[in-house]
C-alpha cells in the first residue's frame, strides 16, 4: 500500500477497503495531530483527528476531492479547530452570564456536569423561548435581528432571552445546592 498514491488510495477506499483506509490514516494522522496539538491540547489534538478520520471513513463514498487529500485533510482539521473554539466561546458566554463574578472554578468533571445542567434547562424551555435563546447565543443574533426574523417586537425577544438565562441560573443554582 505504501507506494500507493492517494488518489488510488482513495478510489479504493471508496471501494470499502480497509487497508487503504490505514494507510490514509498512517500517511496523515502523525502530520494532523502535531497540527492540532500546536492550536489546542493533546486531548483535543487527538480527538479532532480521530472525528476527521472516523468522518472520511464515513464518508467514504460520497467524498470526491478537487484537491490532493493532503490539503482536503488540513482544511477539515482548520474546520474542526475552529468549531472548537467556537463552541468554547459559546460556553464562555454562557458561564458569563450565569456566574457574573466569574466565580466558576470547578474541575473539568463539574464542568461537564454544568453543561450537562445547562444543556438541559435548555432543553426543557418552551421551544420559542429556546429557539429564541438560541438564535442570540448560537447563532450570536442580536434582538433586533430576530425580532424581525420571527415577527416579533424587540422587547418580546429580550424577554424571552432574560426568562430563559433566570431559568438557566435556577437550574445551575439548584445543581449547586445538590452538590
Amino acid at each position: 500500500m505504501k507506494n500507493y498514491s492517494d488518489v488510488q488510495l482513495l478510489k479504493m477506499l471508496r471501494e470499502d477497503s480497509e487497508q487503504a483506509y490505514r494507510e490514509i490514516y498512517d500517511r496523515y494522522w502523525k502530520v494532523l495531530y502535531e497540527t492540532a496539538f500546536r492550536k489546542t491540547t493533546a486531548d483535543d489534538a487527538c480527538d479532532l483527528v480521530q472525528d476527521i478520520f472516523l468522518y472520511l471513513w464515513k464518508n467514504r463514498h460520497t467524498i470526491f476531492l478537487e484537491v490532493q487529500l493532503n490539503t482536503y485533510l488540513q482544511a477539515a482539521l482548520r474546520h474542526k479547530i475552529i468549531d472548537l473554539y467556537r463552541l468554547r466561546s459559546v460556553r464562555e458566554r454562557y458561564y458569563a452570564q450565569i456566574f457574573p463574578s466569574g466565580a466558576f472554578s470547578g474541575n473539568e468533571y463539574e464542568l461537564k456536569e454544568l453543561n450537562q445542567v445547562i444543556r438541559s434547562a435548555i432543553n426543557r424551555m418552551p421551544s420559542r423561548m429556546r429557539e429564541i435563546f438560541l438564535l442570540n447565543r448560537d447563532g450570536d443574533l442580536p434582538s433586533a435581528a430576530i425580532a424581525e426574523k420571527l415577527s416579533l417586537s424587540d422587547q418580546t425577544i429580550r424577554n424571552q432571552i432574560s426568562t430563559a438565562i433566570q431559568r438557566i441560573r435556577l437550574a445551575v443554582d439548584h445543581y449547586q445546592r445538590s452538590k
